[in-house]
């Protein structure tokens, strides 16, 4: 666990040093990185969503003269059970998945206190994922054990996603204090889910067209891009109706694969920092997820590490 401890710090180390000021440029285009794990919480566990990570490109566009946000993301998702060892089907308390997916987001502000954005995925779940195989990997990379049971993952299927969110400031105050309702909603053959929650943000952060809060520092017009040092909590409530990394594909259940059954509520929330400054963007989350599955005997905590870079 020491190992993943240096990973974090040498990431801040990163940041803080190559932070310079960004002059009056225009960075409308910014990749950015981000990697979750459970291991990232220095707690002897690896269980349920072990491991993630995503690449993104995010562009800044324009429309009828107001801000309009594209971003591509190439991106896979780990599941495990709880034990690793594997005698039989009780082992096994939430299905084995890999999930590897594109997705394309657009977002734009109607207005000051207004964020809605908009999207859609394509993914596959089972091998073709190759999340037993990324495992195994960093599994031995790191000295971990490996996991028995990867021959009873949730076998291949494709899947079309679509995901809607809206946000509107409800509370703020002089740009550090705001708070902002949101409703999420996923429909497809991977996930279809519903969510309702609110951010609390706590801090230095700029006008929500503009803020890291929602990957919205890049712009067509030079600018400054000013500093931003928040905490944020996002808490939500999520009815979940359907889940491929639980359930199995939509039309394709697979022979052999160990499926559960995906528990309909389920509670997240999210307590995060973001410093952001110049062409440079670093986000750090705690995540709690209550039961995903109805057969998963524990809640899950993970961490997040986000590192995001603006360029021309």
């Amino acid at each position: 666990m020491k190992k993943q401890g240096l990973i974090i710090l040498g990431c801040l180390i990163l940041n803080m040093g190559v932070f310079a000021q960004s002059g009056r440029d225009l960075y409308n285009k910014e990749l950015s990185f981000t990697t979750e794990n459970d291991a990232y919480l220095l707690r002897k566990a690896d269980a349920y969503y072990t491991n993630g990570f995503f690449v993104k490109e995010t562009r800044a566009l324009e429309s009828k003269g107001r801000k309009l946000i594209r971003s591509f993301e190439f991106g896979q998702m780990i599941y495990t059970p709880l034990k690793e060892a594997y005698t039989s089907a009780k082992d096994i308390d939430r299905p084995y998945c890999g999930y590897l997916f594109v997705k394309l987001d657009q977002a734009f502000f109607p207005d000051a206190g207004t964020v809605f954005q908009y999207g859609a995925s394509l993914g596959v779940v089972g091998p073709a994922s190759f999340g037993e195989d990324v495992q195994n990997g960093y599994h031995k990379l790191l000295g971990y054990s490996r996991f028995a049971g990867w021959n009873t993952q949730v076998r291949d299927a494709v899947g079309i996603d679509l995901n809607l969110m809206y946000s509107r400031t409800l509370l703020g105050y002089d740009h550090w204090l705001k708070v902002m309702p949101a409703g999420e909603a996923k429909l497809g053959s991977t996930f279809t889910n519903a969510s309702l929650g609110a951010y609390t943000s706590l801090g230095k952060f700029s006008e929500n067209a503009n803020s890291a809060l929602w990957n919205a520092r890049v712009d067509n017009k030079p600018g400054e891009g000013k500093t931003e040092l928040f905490f944020y909590w996002y808490p939500q409530m999520i009815l979940q109706a359907y889940n491929a990394t639980v359930e199995g594909g939509l039309f394709s259940k697979g022979d052999s694969a160990v499926l559960g059954k995906t528990k309909r509520w389920m509670f997240q929330q999210a307590w995060g920092l973001c410093f952001a400054k110049g062409r440079w963007t670093t986000r750090l989350a705690i995540i709690y997820q209550s039961r995903e599955a109805e057969a998963q005997k524990n809640p899950q905590r993970y961490g997040s590490i986000q590192l995001g870079y603006r360029i021309h």
